[in-house]
């Protein structure tokens, strides 16, 4: 397929450690190169990449895959954006290649939508005292001006659309762009009289924006609708700028606004975000992930504080993260306690930061709801390791015995035990059962998976994860290889099979008999299964003969040496 072979020609351009060490520096680890894992915080570096494979793992967190997944993940880039970047960087052309260029040219359209609206936006500040002075009241220094490329919106109803439309945009694109609705007379500005606050992704492209009225009109903030180029629940204000710092420093700030963001910077705490008006998401979480598994919650202490921080707290958790949390006194954002105070007394506060069990334990009310609601986040996280620390420092600090907080969810050890059965888990082990061990073999040696699939029921698979991955490479045939693998498979697929190709879990040089081995225990399982529902029809007929079977099967050299 010509789809294949301009991959191949990209790949065998780009050497996979020369790609990644642009990024992270990589050490020598035997045949391997080592790393500190750039998509989550670590202290003990378990990221490896192959020259051999041309493949990386990550043995924390579980991501893995060739050169397009790596650029894919730490430049979210969707697949057809890292390929037309691997193929410039690698001089291959993409002439006949078949891109979605539908969605591909209203995407880039818009883009240049929101950069025209940018560049309107940012000139209408200089020329206007109102939002000067605004944002001078505000003690925004010049400097973060054009640092964040902060604007402002005329108090037309209009003046951006008739600018846009002067410029030739249609009104379909205009209306798609969110940055006008439609009113009783026509279409209309979404923004007047408002300090703009861009909103850029994580490669620096404007996608939407914010207005902060500076009269008194409500809302007194207002985002831009969710757009092809805008998600607000995967989108936070800053990461584009603070990314960088953040993996420097191992963990981000999270606030509250814009301005919070802004003045954060100002004095020099540029490791900051914050979510669009909303609470924390599972879609903010993976955006997050990348450059940290660090969190610092910075709030006001009222109740509307209070209440985010534990709700943020909890997903959290939930999604493989570890926080502290940091509440300013009553009525202060990050934004007015360092106009008062200072960088100074700003790092003094960052000092007496708490623990999530600390913030926990001493909010008002009753200490046994607060117990509880400790217990309900720690149930919650997926790290198991993390768990059993956070249960000990919870029954340390609240006086009440181990054994009886974790008498509070039962949920605690089904979790555990549901993560062994799945076959895979990052923090308590990996299990090599037979059915890892059977793809893994198919991973190192492609050419056994003919036999492996004539002897095999996939729809028998116990594991969703392996089942899914040999439903998908089965129909790959004699075009099975590793390159081909990661070429279809899920985000998760191509993290088992990197990690298998790099840990494959069985002597190579026994293949042959590790997959009659896990053959023999895979087809026992099922045999148990089939026994189990002849027992519950009662087929004694049916039932002899598997036990017979299943006999067979526990003696597999009864007939050579009788």
């Amino acid at each position: 397929m010509k789809t294949d072979r301009i991959l191949d020609d990209i790949k065998s351009r780009i050497d996979i450690v020369e790609l990644v060490s642009d990024y992270i520096e990589l050490k020598k680890a035997g045949q391997n190169y080592r790393a500190a894992c750039p998509f989550h915080a670590e202290k003990t570096p378990s990221f490896m990449v192959s020259q051999s494979k041309q493949i990386f793992h990550c043995f924390g967190c579980g991501a893995g895959g060739d050169i397009f997944g790596f650029v894919m993940k730490y430049e979210n880039l969707n697949f057809q954006e890292a390929l037309k970047m691997l193929a410039k960087k690698a001089g291959v052309q993409l002439s006949g290649f078949r891109f979605d260029d539908s969605l591909t040219e209203r995407k880039e359209r818009l883009y240049v939508i929101q950069k025209e609206a940018l560049n309107t936006f940012t000139g209408n500040l200089k020329k206007s005292k109102t939002a000067i002075a605004y944002l001078d009241n505000r003690g925004v220094s010049l400097e973060m001006v054009e640092a964040f490329s902060l604007g402002y919106a005329d108090r037309g109803r209009k003046v951006l659309y008739d600018h846009l439309k002067a410029n030739g945009f249609d009104d379909s694109l205009i209306t798609q762009s969110g940055l006008v609705f439609t009113g009783e007379s026509g279409l209309h500005d979404v923004f007047k009289n408002r300090i703009m606050f861009p909103i850029f992704n994580i490669q620096g492209d404007a996608v939407a924006f914010g207005g902060r009225a500076v009269d008194d009109s409500m809302p007194k903030y207002l985002n831009s609708p969710e757009t092809l180029l805008f998600k607000k629940g995967e989108t936070l204000y800053g990461l584009n700028a603070a990314k960088d710092e953040i993996r420097k420093k191992g963990y981000v700030m999270i606030v509250e606004g814009y301005l919070d963001v802004i003045m954060c910077c100002q004095h020099g705490f540029l490791n900051v975000a914050a979510p669009l008006g909303t609470a924390l998401t599972a879609g903010h979480l993976k955006k997050l992930g990348r450059f940290t598994k660090k969190v610092l919650i910075v709030f006001d202490s009222d109740a509307a504080g209070i209440a985010a921080a534990k709700r943020s707290l909890s997903i959290l958790y939930e999604h493989g993260f570890t926080s502290k949390v940091l509440l300013l006194p009553e009525g202060d954002d990050p934004d007015s306690f360092l106009r008062e105070n200072g960088s100074r007394a700003f790092q003094i506060k960052l000092s007496k930061t708490e623990s999530m069990v600390d913030f926990i334990l001493r909010l008002k009310g009753d200490k046994s709801d607060n117990v509880r609601t400790a217990i309900g986040i720690i149930d919650n996280a997926k790290d198991l390791i993390l768990r059993e620390e956070l249960f000990k420092e919870l029954a340390e600090k609240s006086g009440i015995r181990e054994a009886v907080l974790r008498g509070e969810t039962k949920r605690y050890e089904q979790r555990a035990g549901t993560a062994k059965a799945a076959g895979v888990s990052k923090t308590a082990g990996f299990f090599y059962d037979e059915e890892v061990l059977l793809l893994s073999a198919i991973v190192a040696f492609p050419d056994r998976a003919p036999h492996i699939f004539a002897n095999l029921n996939i729809d028998r698979v116990r594991n969703p994860i392996v089942r899914q991955i040999f439903q998908e490479i089965k129909p790959l045939g004699e075009r099975l290889n590793m390159n081909t693998m990661l070429g279809i498979l899920n985000d998760e697929g191509k993290a088992l099979i990197t990690r298998l190709s790099l840990n494959p879990g069985f002597d190579l040089e026994y293949v042959d008999k590790n997959i009659r081995d896990c053959m023999r225990g895979v087809t026992y399982c099922a045999l148990e299964e089939r026994i189990r529902e002849a027992q519950k029809i009662g087929d004694q007929k049916l039932l002899r003969a598997l036990l017979i079977e299943k006999q067979e099967i526990k003696n597999p050299h009864r007939e050579e040496n009788g």
